[in-house]
């Protein structure tokens, strides 16, 4: 929405471009802060003021339409560009979660599944109230956003989610072999997937296709609903052979499926890969956070979230720019396949470097 929110202000698409960098700039810092003091503060403290500067955010935008205020509430406000979190928020959540259920891979499932529904539900509310609330859908959007904000405060003060060793010294975790190589990896998979978001496979499939948006709004609904059931799903297949094999071959068969969507040379054969891509590509989330579980322990949870989502982070930022250039130069099917490819090798070498610590 920003972008757009950006234009209808009047600004040029260059500063809605700066408004995105922004977004992702300030959850880089927003991690990095939680990486180097989360012993110092507390991960229940960070998680009340983000909640805090959240709400702050949204009052700004709410109000005001100077552009260095706004540039402000998007650095501080945690907002994600992806329309799946990376955020600092996600960072505690996913690194608690593990120590306070018996059974941390269906919990994580259930946590992805509802983010990626209310999401869902998000997406859909920025299409419908503007055509409902044509001159009130932006305020009443960010609205909801300081409401939401207020009522993660009163939940996040609430929480007893400290582990024991407050303050535990950050070096270890920024030096060790795993978070150097989960970073790297994490990172190839971003950009791999930076080249693939929803919005740019939409395009994708209009300019190859010349299909109408409302064809487009109806496959993509489909593919969501497809991928939220197999949120459930992947957590019960990794009770049976593991977290990592479910998340690394899960992830090959959907990249697979992935690079024959632009071979095919059919509509209907790209939506049938596509809704086969979809019934694997969300499979390694719950699985990988898990995955993370095993491989840290509770105190260097949280910090190994926080570093590898600044990787995340950061290396998605190119692919919009490079797909557009694809598209320019009428390479049509090169962002597909190369995410296919980027993808498939991030797979083969996270299962060569962890197969003989957990499967």
């Amino acid at each position: 929405m920003v972008p757009v929110y950006l234009v209808n202000l009047g600004y040029p698409v260059s500063y809605a471009a700066l408004g995105v960098f922004l977004i992702v700039l300030g959850n880089v810092v927003l991690n990095l802060l939680l990486a180097l003091y989360e012993g110092l503060v507390g991960r229940r403290r960070f998680l009340v003021i983000y909640s805090m500067l959240m709400a702050a955010a949204g009052v700004i935008l709410l109000f005001s339409t100077d552009f260095m205020l706004i540039s402000i509430a998007l650095f501080i406000g945690g907002i994600s560009v992806t329309g799946t979190e990376t955020g600092p928020f996600q960072s505690v959540e996913v690194g608690v979660i593990p120590r306070l259920v018996k059974n941390p891979g269906r919990a994580l499932g259930v946590y992805n599944l509802l983010g990626y529904l209310f999401s869902s539900l998000g997406a859909l509310s920025l299409s419908l109230l503007p055509r409902l609330l044509p001159d009130a859908a932006a305020r009443l959007i960010y609205i909801l956003y300081v409401a939401t904000a207020a009522l993660l405060f009163v939940i996040y003060r609430g929480l007893d989610i400290d582990g024991g060793n407050v303050n535990l010294r950050l070096t270890g975790v920024f030096l060790s072999r795993d978070i150097r190589n989960l970073s790297i990896l994490f990172a190839v998979d971003a950009f791999g997937g930076s080249l693939i978001t929803q919005s740019l496979l939409t395009l994708w499939f209009y300019v190859r296709y010349n299909v109408t948006e409302e064809f487009l709004g109806v496959v993509f609904s489909i593919s969501n609903v497809i991928t939220a059931i197999s949120l459930i799903i992947a957590p019960l297949i990794a009770e049976r052979i593991g977290n990592l094999r479910t998340m690394v071959f899960t992830h090959v068969i959907s990249n697979i499926f992935l690079i024959l969507i632009p071979l095919v040379g059919s509509l209907q054969w790209s939506v049938t890969f596509l809704f086969l891509r979809q019934s694997f590509s969300q499979m390694d989330v719950p699985t990988r956070q898990a995955f993370i579980a095993q491989i840290f322990s509770d105190e260097e949870r949280v910090k190994a979230n926080a570093v590898t989502n600044i990787a995340r982070n950061i290396s998605s930022l190119p692919g919009p720019a490079l797909v557009n250039l694809f598209f320019m130069l009428n390479l049509l099917q090169l962002p597909l396949i190369l995410s296919g490819l980027l993808k498939l090798g991030y797979d083969i070498t996270i299962y060569q470097l962890y197969k003989n610590r957990t499967r």
